[in-house]
């Protein structure tokens, strides 16, 4: 594996362990996992595209793992990353789902994931009031 793939690996991993390893990680809660899988396919898509130039199958592979990692159905996990692709590349997209995309995108260049960690359960409450 070159240097640039195991970069956005770690980047992966690191995101991927703040978020799980946080007290209100529940992997039973599917729609806590949807925002979780959404906001991660931006954020490695921003970190694989722009810093390590991977192809969109490499970055969609790499999430997908990640989310099966955890106990998401591969076959679920692979769906999300594919909805979560075609979401985001969609011009002038506004769906719920394509702004979790934008918001993990838009912190793929920070050095400290904190503010994206809390966005993942903000949104999960924000989200499930707005439904409910």
């Amino acid at each position: 594996m070159n240097n640039m793939i195991q970069f956005a690996k770690q980047k992966a991993d690191e995101f991927t362990d703040a978020v799980t390893t946080d007290r209100r990680w529940q992997l039973e809660d599917e729609l806590m996992c949807q925002v979780f899988g959404f906001t991660l396919y931006g954020y490695l898509f921003g970190v694989g595209r722009l810093i390590c130039f991977m192809d969109v199958e490499e970055i969609q592979t790499m999430a997908t793992g990640k989310l099966a990692e955890l106990g998401i159905g591969p076959n679920y996990a692979k769906g999300m990353m594919e909805h979560a692709h075609e979401e985001f590349m969609t011009n002038g997209n506004t769906s719920l789902h394509a702004k979790l995309v934008g918001i993990g995108h838009s912190h793929f260049a920070s050095d400290k994931s904190n503010a994206l960690v809390e966005s993942v359960f903000q949104n999960t409450e924000q989200i499930r009031k707005m439904t409910s």
